[in-house]
């Protein structure tokens, strides 16, 4: 109610020192203008606030000053257009330019002139002591530097000019800015200064003033008195920017009031209005010197004080509308501060007053049943003199209602103007914002919690969409976090909401919600909803509607006859779960794929379904596994079943994967409205359950296979169909550096055909990670091919016919350039009933160096030579040692030397022969 949490907007601003600007022509002299646009400009330091005004402006009259106030009853403590008169009406100062030059030709003129307007503005104050300060405007080229202002002769013509005009020296002022200003911005800000001294001895002057009516006071007739003047105190002590001296004023008033002033239901209201406003300022301040915890804990204790303080019973909504705006007012102060936590910020406070608007919501909702009287509400909703005073019963001070009748056709209509608020838009307000805070403070269940409190109140004022959007918000995170015990509490009304926006997705996700097993509610109404939900998708019968609510028969006919509305399966934990399993990790493509898949129902009452699908991520097998018997599908309460599907892979699937993308359990015809409960991410591999002495004894119970027990497995390989043949090879290792090294291959058909066109291909492979060079070997089929130098590390050979139960043999020769590790790799592969078949085998190949030989150079008489000389003989002895693990026989060796060694005799082999 406004008049009960007003707010004044006067309070809101910050207090700064009012000076009024005369005779300045921004609209057509340039250089008014740029002095305007200067004083005027938006500083985050300014002391003073600007005013233009005319020359001849008229301003609030001050009223005769008591001499005593020892028979002065007062008749409220603050009046409703003081702080808006000494804000915006009654100037600390005057400042009147006038252009006027010490050598002006019309100077006495001139000087005349204005001593009429100064005589005009101390007629227009009417006893107020605002300073009247002068600046002239000068040519500036009588000023030949800025250090050259005052020649004697100007400083004489200047106090004779404050003895013509009754001024001080210092409110006279020059300012050299014609014809054009030059450095204005400096002058300005010297002028400044002179203004803000200026209107700090004005406050200062009417500070005094109000502390001396304050020894005249007594304790007892005087008590609001007292809040006034300490409240005037802290407000001039603003506006001369004395913030320390302000907020102890307002300190002292507001202990005055809470501590020694009377307080009764005739002037509850005024003193609760005042405190606020107190408590505003003391807060605000608070927030401004970067002192958080005491403004905290001044507004805690001025709510703790308030709180019990009602008021007549009739009115208590008029409390709580005071209560909820000093909350909101004290989140809007703290919004400002840059320290609020986790656990203090201005969310709690928007969210308390969220909190006291809904109690005042319920009480004034009692009050629209109230039959009111047939008064004329404007009559008592009329403004008064002071602030939270009673329009009919103003300046009424005493304990006692002198006029019963009119109180009471008075608080009719107070009652009467409350029914009519849209109180929800208020609780709205409060509560988006406290959620803003919350959210930003990472507290995720406070928000979530004010979330549902933000959809009941848009349920309230009929505003259902978007009420529903929050709720599926709510919804999905308690869900996805398993707070059941909450979710009994949020789904009831998140359904009837949905029936409320006719949202038929919406109403069947939440009556699915309700049936969840893990949702505690009573059976009666489990049932009952599950009777409700096929009623309406299977014979088409309107969901039943509360008395408490208004009927939406007429929106719910109007929706689509034929709708196909998707579920998500994977969040209904507990009421469908399914499971499919591959009963292999892979398949061969001439054999058949077996497919379970299990279905759990936790429906409180029997449900019927109408089909199975499953799509596949290759889309030819889709059709291949769908069930329509209904039969197969009807399951009772806690029933679980498991389906199982044999399908052939298809030929061109070879070296596949073959994954489950997601199942479809559609329930309803398809042909008219139906749900597809779907399942895509709860498909994932899961750990099979594994019995421990630990493990509960209903969990393995004979003869009942456990759900968690099943195993998962939605992705299978399509292998190549295996070969019906015997592969073997015989070799003998280490195979020797250089050598043809000889494998026997031999192949066996068992096949019961004989084999056409097949093909053997060999390829040899580094087996060493640590040096991945190019391979540098040689296999071939025959040994005379392994006598070139070339390098080959496949080679492949067709054969035609190999005969049912026949064997051959092939060999195969590997010569090694180096000594690394190698892998053979021998595949035999054909073509059998249009399938490709093949058999592999790898064999791993050590090679190792079969001699080693070491060159010793020596000279004539035996001794061992560092370095050869052209010319001279040496002698070259070899030595020729046999590393390899089976025996060898060197048959030949020989010895070529370079083009630059010549032999005295023929070189003949020494080793021939030697084993």
């Amino acid at each position: 109610m406004a008049w009960a949490c007003a707010m004044p907007e006067e309070l809101s601003i910050v207090p700064k020192g009012l000076v009024c600007l005369a005779n300045l022509d921004t609209r057509h002299q340039p250089v008014h203008r740029s002095i305007w646009e200067l004083l005027d400009k938006e500083r985050p330091s300014a002391q003073l606030r600007y005013r233009l005004v005319d020359i001849d402006e008229q301003y609030p009259h001050s009223k005769a000053k008591r001499a005593t106030y020892e028979w002065y009853v007062p008749k409220g403590i603050l009046k409703t257009n003081w702080m808006h008169k000494h804000l915006h009406l009654v100037p600390s100062l005057i400042v009147i330019f006038f252009e006027l030059d010490w050598n002006d030709p019309l100077f006495k003129d001139k000087q005349n002139e204005l001593r009429s307007q100064i005589e005009m503005v101390r007629t227009s104050l009417d006893g107020r002591a605002a300073v009247i300060s002068i600046v002239l405007l000068q040519n500036k080229n009588s000023f030949p530097t800025v250090d050259d202002v005052y020649s004697s002769e100007r400083d004489q013509m200047a106090n004779t000019l404050c003895n013509y005009f009754d001024i001080q020296k210092r409110s006279l002022c020059v300012l050299p800015v014609l014809p054009q200003p030059d450095n204005l911005s400096a002058w300005i800000d010297r002028l400044e200064q002179t203004f803000i001294e200026s209107s700090q001895n004005y406050y200062t002057n009417e500070i005094r003033l109000v502390k001396k009516h304050k020894e005249t006071l007594n304790n007892i007739t005087h008590q609001l008195l007292h809040i006034r003047h300490q409240f005037k105190v802290g407000f001039f002590s603003e506006l001369r920017q004395d913030i320390p001296s302000a907020v102890k004023s307002y300190r002292n008033a507001y202990s005055y009031l809470t501590e020694s002033a009377r307080i009764h239901d005739t002037n509850i209201l005024e003193m609760k209005m005042v405190a606020g406003f107190l408590t505003y300022k003391i807060c605000r301040i608070s927030f401004e010197l970067s002192q958080p915890v005491e403004a905290i804990n001044h507004f805690r204790r001025h709510a703790d004080i308030f709180k019990s303080k009602i008021g007549p019973t009739d009115l208590v909504f008029e409390h709580k509308a005071w209560l909820s705006k000093q909350f909101q007012t004290f989140a809007d102060l703290f919004t400002l501060c840059p320290l609020a936590i986790q656990t203090q910020h201005p969310g709690f406070y928007y969210q308390e007053a969220a909190y006291q608007s809904m109690a005042r919501k319920q009480i004034s909702q009692a009050c629209n049943r109230i039959e009111q009287a047939d008064v004329d509400p404007s009559e008592f909703l009329k403004g008064t003199e002071f602030y939270g005073q009673r329009p009919w019963r103003q300046h009424h001070q005493s304990m006692e209602i002198t006029d019963a009748q009119k109180e009471r056709e008075a608080i009719a209509a107070l009652r009467d103007a409350e029914s009519r608020i849209n109180h929800s838009e208020l609780i709205i307000s409060l509560l988006v914002q406290a959620i803003t805070h919350f959210k930003k403070h990472s507290s995720n269940r406070m928000k979530l919690y004010l979330m549902y409190n933000l959809a009941e109140e848009y349920v309230s004022s009929k505003n259902y969409d978007i009420a529903l959007n929050h709720y599926n918000h709510i919804v999905q995170a308690y869900r996805s976090e398993n707070w059941w015990l909450i979710l009994e509490a949020v789904l009831p009304a998140a359904l009837k909401c949905a029936y409320l926006s006719v949202d038929l997705p919406d109403w069947i996700r939440f009556t699915l919600e309700i049936l969840n097993p893990n949702i505690n509610l009573s059976s009666q109404l489990k049932n009952q909803t599950q009777i409700n939900f096929e009623n309406f998708l299977l014979k088409h019968i309107l969901p039943p509607v509360e008395s408490t609510i208004s009927s939406k028969d007429e929106q719910w006919k109007a929706l689509p006859e034929k709708q196909a509305i998707p579920i998500d399966a994977d969040t209904l934990k507990g009421l469908l779960e399914c499971k499919v399993y591959f009963t292999h990790e892979a398949v061969s493509v001439d054999s058949e794929i077996i497919l379970q898949v299990a279905l759990k129902n936790g429906f409180p009452l029997p449900i019927e379904f109408s089909q199975l699908l499953l799509n596949f991520n290759l889309k030819e097998y889709n059709t291949l596994v769908h069930v329509t018997d209904i039969a197969k599908l009807k399951f009772l309460p806690g029933e679980q079943r498991i389906l199982s599907f044999n399908f052939a892979p298809k030929s061109d699937h070879v070296q596949r994967l073959l994954e489950i993308t997601s199942v479809s359990l559609i329930y309803g015809s398809v042909d008219r409205t139906h749900i597809d409960f779907q399942w895509r991410t709860s498909l994932q591999t899961t750990p099979s359950f594994q019995q421990t002495f630990l493990t509960p004894k209903w969990r393995t119970k004979a003869g009942h296979v456990l759900w968690e027990n099943l195993p998962m497995r939605r992705k299978i390989n399509i292998i190549m169909r295996a070969a019906e043949v015997q592969l073997t090879v015989e070799h003998q290792l280490p195979a020797l550096l250089y050598e043809s090294y000889p494998i026997k291959i031999k192949i066996t058909n068992c096949e019961n055909v004989d084999i056409h066109s097949a093909t053997l291909t060999c390829t040899c492979s580094s087996s060493d990670d640590t040096a991945p060079t190019a391979d540098d070997s040689l296999l071939s089929y025959s040994i005379a091919d392994t006598n070139t130098e070339t390098t080959a590390h496949a080679c492949s050979r067709k054969l035609y016919t190999i005969t049912k139960a026949a064997e051959i043999d092939q060999d195969l020769y590997v010569r090694c350039n180096n000594n690394r590790p190698r892998e053979i790799t021998i595949r035999f592969s054909y073509e059998r009933l249009n399938l490709h078949c093949m058999k592999e085998i790898v064999i791993q190949l050590s090679v190792v160096n079969p001699f080693s030989i070491q060159f010793q150079t020596m000279g004539m008489m035996m001794e061992p030579l560092a370095s050869l000389r052209a010319q001279e003989p040496f002698i070259l002895m070899i030595d020729t040692r046999c590393t390899s693990i089976i025996p060898i026989t060197i048959v030949n060796s020989s010895f070529k030397p370079s083009q630059f060694v010549i032999s005295d005799c023929a070189i003949e082999s020494q080793i021939d022969n030697s084993k």
